[in-house]
């Protein structure tokens, strides 16, 4: 089975009762492997808790030519401004569930290949350490300590498909527009953030009542409006990578 390698993880195996025996998750630098993530994945069911701390848009996937919703989280190529050098998600900050999940990963299987459940944990094995909270416990079934993320893995897919109908009908509708955001610090160059696209709200206004009753009633509407609020986070992003900044000319 070819699995394409999701950003932030090293690699990819099926999670397996022996080769993963006596382990557990890392315990220090959770989130360290979020650091170099500009954007993290969000499904349609996060975009309110999510448009709080970020601004939330769509990115084209060059290869599909498929939306997806991505939580910004940094300025910068490979930057990431909510994880500290403790390799740790800020406090005070929703953690999307892309974030929460690693190092597991839901592959859903179609045909044969679901004989035995639609969906196959992977795991990335740089996550994982000897430890007495280990994912399976003596019988070799999930212990307790893994029964939250295989939930949250189960609930992830679950949400899957409204986060794609969602992104397919903003698509279909025209509201995508493509947008730069620019963030002026104080010192140094301007930064600009391309490849990113947004709900074009003049459009959006235009809508025929059907098709804002198909919004409302699939709940796509207040998804919308939470993307669209969120877009003022750019601001407060600008403000957090100047505190950054300023913290690192204070320490070296």
């Amino acid at each position: 089975m070819n699995i394409t390698i999701p950003p932030g993880y090293k690699g990819l195996v099926a999670l397996d009762k022996e080769i993963h025996k006596g382990k557990g998750v890392v315990t220090s630098r959770r989130h360290a492997f979020a650091a170099g993530l500009t954007g993290v994945y969000v499904l349609a069911a996060e975009f309110v808790q999510a448009a709080r701390h970020y601004p939330v848009v769509f990115a084209q996937d060059q290869a599909t030519g498929e939306f997806l919703p991505i939580a910004v989280t940094g300025l910068n190529q490979d930057e990431n401004l909510f994880v500290g050098d403790d390799g740790e998600w800020e406090k005070d900050a929703y953690v999307p569930a892309y974030v929460r999940r690693w190092p597991f990963f839901g592959v859903r299987l179609t045909g044969e290949e679901a004989k035995n459940g639609n969906i196959l944990i992977c795991v990335d094995e740089t996550g994982l350490e000897a430890s007495s909270q280990s994912v399976f416990d003596s019988s070799g079934n999930p212990s307790g300590d893994f029964q939250p993320t295989q939930t949250l893995i189960s609930e992830m897919e679950g949400a899957r498909p409204a986060t794609e109908h969602l992104c397919q009908t903003v698509k279909e509708l025209g509201l995508l527009e493509p947008f730069e955001a620019h963030a002026f610090p104080k010192s140094g160059q301007e930064m600009r953030l391309r490849g990113m696209f947004r709900i074009n709200e003049n459009k959006l206004n235009e809508l025929q009542g059907k098709d804002v009753k198909r919004l409302m009633k699939s709940g796509e509407l207040s998804r919308i409006y939470a993307h669209l609020m969120s877009l003022d986070n750019f601001k407060f992003l600008m403000d957090r990578a100047a505190a950054r900044r300023k913290g690192s000319r204070l320490d070296s």
